[in-house]
């Protein structure tokens, strides 16, 4: 099989002859449209989605990593011997989790 070099000179990605042929244009040419397209003013809309996510976003980065008063109450019962973690429970929890991501699931 011969592969050919066809049309490598019709279109060279590199060629910057169209960019200087446009920046030598006269600039009173390249502005006088600007004025006229942008009249109306420019105009976003932002989706429902969108705001709630924002929100959503705020409200996550301005909650702390840490549930303060819940470590401490488990720091309390550790260390006057209370603390009796249920492993069944943890153990169901981590499976569900595991099988939750493993079937496409996770939140």
């Amino acid at each position: 099989m011969e592969i050919r070099k066809a049309h490598t000179t019709l279109f060279d990605p590199y060629s910057t002859a169209r960019l200087e042929k446009n920046s030598t244009a006269p600039k009173e040419a390249r502005s006088a449209k600007a004025p006229a397209e942008n009249s109306g003013g420019d105009t976003v809309r932002v989706s429902r989605d969108a705001l709630l996510l924002t929100e959503a976003r705020r409200i996550a980065q301005n909650t702390p990593d840490v549930r303060a008063e819940k470590v401490e109450a488990l720091r309390a019962q550790v260390a006057e011997g209370r603390y009796v973690p249920d492993s069944r429970r943890i153990a169901e929890a981590l499976v569900r989790e595991e099988a939750a991501l493993f079937l496409g699931q996770g939140d």
